[in-house]
């Protein structure tokens, strides 16, 4: 199990350091040439990625890593030792615009084109005739003349 322990130093500045101690072992240590200050507490790493679970490597030196981020660890660290953080994928919300078009066979009644994300649909007669389902009104819009 590893520990986070931070004591104060001659300056009276907070140092930590991560240290292992055997799970059920007692935790002690020496006050002498200690700050007045000492906390203790359970230690885990913090790795995030929303898809990819952390692993362990240990390289020719001895130095062990969390992979794939390569976050250096103390070498008696586990799996058990890591707590895995899975940040939500924000999925990007599509956009809606609407456009009217007044008919110019029929004047007072209005033909809407709308837009969502990259699909674009008209509710007038149009679209039916079209061979690629794309009214006049539809690629108006998408020409950037309205």
């Amino acid at each position: 199990m590893l520990w986070k322990f931070t004591n104060t130093n001659k300056y009276g500045n907070l140092r930590s350091r991560i240290v292992y101690r055997p799970d059920g072992e007692a935790f002690g240590f020496n006050p002498k040439g200690f700050g007045s200050f000492v906390h203790v507490q359970v230690f885990k790493y913090i790795y995030e990625h929303p898809l990819i679970p952390p692993s362990l490597f240990t390289g020719q030196d001895g130095q062990k890593y969390i992979v794939p981020t390569w976050q250096k660890v103390v070498p008696e660290t586990t799996l058990n030792d890591i707590k895995w953080v899975k940040p939500e994928v924000a999925k990007p919300k599509p956009q809606k615009n609407e456009w009217m078009f007044e008919s110019s066979s029929d004047p007072g009644h209005f033909y809407k084109v709308t837009q969502v994300g990259v699909t674009y649909k008209c509710n007038c007669p149009g679209v039916w005739r079209a061979k690629d389902r794309q009214c006049k009104h539809i690629k108006e819009v998408k020409n950037g003349r309205k």
